[in-house]
């Protein structure tokens, strides 16, 4: 074939249509799976002969082997009378000779809709406008919810449930690229979803993350923990359970796995004062000193072994990521306790970031990645806009821009086909902006 052939070849390749209804394998679009935040989880739960409940009427549904959502909360549930018992049910226990967590005796949890958006909770403007774009549930669209109150742990410890929800989530992965013409997945997190996803990435192996993920968007990716992380370990702030007795709440957040995750890092904020009392100043180096000041000994264990190696350092995950995160909001920076010590409310100093994740952490990804070899970084910054306000209007259009452009592409195999007419030969031919 001559030279003019060729060309004319590559001309009909480039003209082919590159986008189309996603969802059956027949367009360019990539399958996108959603993995949220912390509170956009639904958690069901069910009650044994085992379970014995502290108070009598928290055992109220013992006997009917029936399944209930615990959380989100409803309202009967938030109530003073209820809140207690909705805490037992939500707590965890750490087992130092297993090294494991668990749920209490007689606690039987699921994550229901495994795969699908329906399990989501508050994500619904974005799933309506990938729909828009042509995903469909459980064709080209999924969702990987997960126990928000467990995480996982570095090798050699044991996680149960994180190890498995890690399979599922690898499995899913593989299944949506089956699902959609081998093509790699786009994974779209949120918050606490993000260090959950970068963990999991770490955790495959390079050419599997090569093979099966196109594109990590990252929406508050705070991977350096949080001031407020730290307070809640102290005083139970940010448990969702508001007419709960704060000793109460701060022993619901001490049992859960995750609130661990939430610590400021060393690595991101060295030593940045945190939580001040009249005596001490605690940061992200003295952890350990803080969690024996609070009164949670039994969680310094856990920290130095389960939590601190995980978070060192951080990587780079070797597949393009579009981070995207709020700034220019006030939020909690240092905790100043009076006189009352952790019993008393704190004097807080703002800084910037979204209003919960603070500017050092959301900054901490570009930081340590920008630069790396093969690592491709993009970075978008949303002025004004908060943590929770990623699916408001200010900031929804953006966020599907940046997934839109994550989803469409031209096939690899097209190109392929294109360079293998052209490798014999030395010329140059224009070629469209955006190829």
């Amino acid at each position: 074939m001559d030279l003019l052939r060729r060309v004319a070849v590559v001309a009909v390749l480039l003209s082919l249509p590159s986008r189309g209804r996603s969802g059956g394998g027949g367009s360019d679009l990539h399958p996108v799976v959603l993995v949220p935040g912390y509170g956009s989880n639904r958690l069901y739960a069910r009650l044994t002969a085992a379970y014995e409940p502290a108070a009598p009427r928290c055992g109220a549904r013992e006997g009917k082997d029936e399944w209930f959502q615990l959380w989100p909360i409803d309202a009967a549930a938030s109530e003073p009378a209820q809140a207690p018992c909705l805490a037992e049910k939500m707590s965890l226990v750490y087992d130092p000779v297993a090294d494991d967590y668990r749920n209490v005796a007689g606690v039987v949890t699921r994550v229901p809709s495994f795969a699908s958006t329906r399990a989501l909770v508050g994500w619904d403007p974005l799933v309506r406008q990938l729909e828009a774009m042509g995903h469909r549930d459980g064709g080209s669209l999924f969702a990987a919810p997960y126990d928000f109150r467990y995480a996982v742990a570095p090798r050699g410890h044991p996680s149960a449930v994180g190890e498995r929800y890690f399979a599922r989530l690898t499995r899913l992965i593989e299944r949506a690229s089956r699902l959609n013409g081998g093509r790699p997945a786009v994974v779209v997190a949120h918050s606490f979803g993000c260090a959950l996803t970068y963990q999991f990435l770490r955790a495959r192996p390079l050419a599997w993350r090569q093979r099966f993920v196109k594109h990590a968007v990252l929406l508050a990716a705070a991977l350096g923990g949080f001031a407020e992380g730290m307070d809640g370990l102290a005083s139970g702030a940010g448990s969702g359970l508001p007419n709960l007795a704060p000793p109460a709440r701060a022993r619901l957040a001490r049992s859960q796995q995750s609130a661990l995750w939430r610590l400021p890092t060393p690595m991101v904020f060295g030593d940045r004062p945190v939580v001040v009392t009249k005596n001490s100043t605690y940061s992200a180096n003295n952890i350990t000193e803080f969690l024996d000041a609070i009164g949670f000994t039994e969680g310094v264990q856990p920290y130095v072994t389960r939590v601190l190696p995980m978070w060192r350092a951080l990587p780079a995950p070797m597949v393009p990521v579009t981070s995207m995160y709020g700034v220019g909001v006030r939020t909690p920076e240092t905790f100043v306790y009076g006189e009352a010590g952790f019993e008393g409310t704190p004097e807080v100093v703002y800084g910037d970031g979204d209003g919960n994740m603070n500017i050092v952490s959301l900054m901490a990804a570009e930081k340590e990645w920008s630069g790396v070899e093969g690592q491709i970084l993009k970075v978008v910054r949303l002025p004004g806009v908060s943590h929770v306000g990623f699916f408001s209007d200010l900031a929804l259009k953006k966020v599907v821009a940046e997934i839109q452009k994550a989803v469409s592409s031209i096939e690899v195999h097209r190109k392929e086909k294109i360079f293998s007419f052209l490798n014999n030969f030395e010329f140059t031919i224009p070629v469209p902006l955006g190829w």
